[in-house]
């Protein structure tokens, strides 16, 4: 194999996928490698940890000589990364084991695996497929994901429900103390209803892979694989067994009290009251009041602070206390500059509402006074 590709675009669909590739030994050292083969005048990268597979198409290319290559992941991303030239060329060693990847003044010899033993990345179903506006289903992944559980313990909350619900694409993640949930309308001639937990992995890499592309992908969502076709490329997953909990009975079904403020005056005030806490008290008191919002702390070893940010009210008065990272994760969360938080009462939790559908809900802290 020879080609000669373009470095930006390599690095570019190396970045995307090495989240696929195990970070620590695995069985075989071909886990840890890319598969980069030449297909229609293309280069295809895949990377595959049997659980998650996905492949990319290259386009700026220039194929001299048709073949595949198994070279390790992190090291070979490394190097084009490190290359200040704007064009790359690998060529095969002679027993295929390997390859010379070269610039202007670089020029290195990598060893690999065979390629032969990489295994097959499966292809994209498309029977059963959807198709959504690749920006808009972007946005409503990153800000749902962020609630996702990271604690292996809870494994059926280590990722983001998906629902196709009619005529809805419907996203939800919780990690007990928060919880997101956002919707999008798609086109569903076929009446297909399904469900699937997409384990982070796949939602850290699918937010990478989507940054940029076509302006719609197709999904196929299900068990026991979740598949995700991008354009130039398509993404394949395992997701995880097991039942989502019932998410529905968290969400307020009345709202007594609705807060709205200005996105950035609410940041600024709780990221200065977080200065005044640590871990042993982490909590900011939020009273909201006709007119204002008054973040106020108090900590032996540390001081005190009060902080007012001007408000509209609806609804009788009310004090919450939260732990600050959480509520400012779920203001960062939001790009509109007013937002709303709506209240049942201050034992229940918070909503904090930017676009049309997203709810984003803080539990408060039940601390002694």
């Amino acid at each position: 194999m020879k080609v000669r590709c373009d470095r930006n675009e390599l690095a570019e669909s190396l970045s995307s996928v090495l989240g696929i590739v195990p970070a620590t030994q695995a069985m075989k050292p071909i886990f840890q490698d890319f598969h980069l083969k030449t297909e229609d005048g293309h280069l295809v990268v895949e990377a595959t940890d049997l659980d998650v597979g996905a492949r990319i198409r290259l386009e700026r290319v220039e194929v001299e000589e048709d073949g595949e290559l198994a070279l390790p992941a992190l090291r070979f991303y490394s190097i084009v990364r490190e290359i200040p030239d704007k064009h790359v060329i690998l060529e095969a060693l002679e027993d295929g084991r390997g390859a010379k990847v070269s610039a202007n003044g670089y020029d290195f010899k990598m060893l690999g695996e065979d390629p032969r033993e990489f295994p097959k990345v499966p292809e994209f179903a498309t029977e059963g497929s959807l198709q959504i506006t690749r920006e808009k289903f972007v946005e409503m992944l990153r800000r749902v994901a962020i609630a996702a559980s990271r604690d292996a313990a809870r494994f059926q909350l280590t990722g983001v429900f998906f629902e196709v619900k009619g005529e809805k694409l419907i996203l939800t993640a919780t990690d007990g103390k928060r919880l997101t949930n956002d919707y999008m309308r798609l086109e569903n001639p076929s009446g297909i209803d399904s469900s699937a937990i997409v384990p982070n992995q796949v939602v850290d890499v699918l937010l990478k892979i989507l940054a940029q592309g076509d302006m719609e992908v197709s999904l196929v969502i299900g068990e026991p694989n979740f598949q995700v076709s991008f354009g130039r490329g398509e993404l394949t997953a395992k997701v995880v067994q097991g039942s989502y909990p019932d998410y529905q009975v968290a969400l307020p079904k009345q709202i007594n009290v609705r807060v709205t403020a200005k996105r950035t005056d609410l940041l600024s005030a709780a990221r200065s009251a977080a200065l005044m806490t640590d871990k042993q008290t982490a909590t900011v008191s939020f009273r909201f009041e006709e007119g204002k919002a008054v973040l106020s702390t108090q900590a032996r070893e540390i001081g005190e602070s009060k902080i007012e940010v001007p408000i509209a009210l609806e609804g009788e008065s009310l004090e919450v206390r939260y732990n600050p990272t959480y509520f400012i994760d779920a203001l960062r969360c939001l790009t509109e500059e007013e937002v709303r938080i709506e209240f049942f009462n201050a034992e229940k939790p918070g909503a904090l509402r930017g676009g049309q559908h997203y709810r984003h809900l803080v539990m408060p802290l039940v601390t002694d006074r």
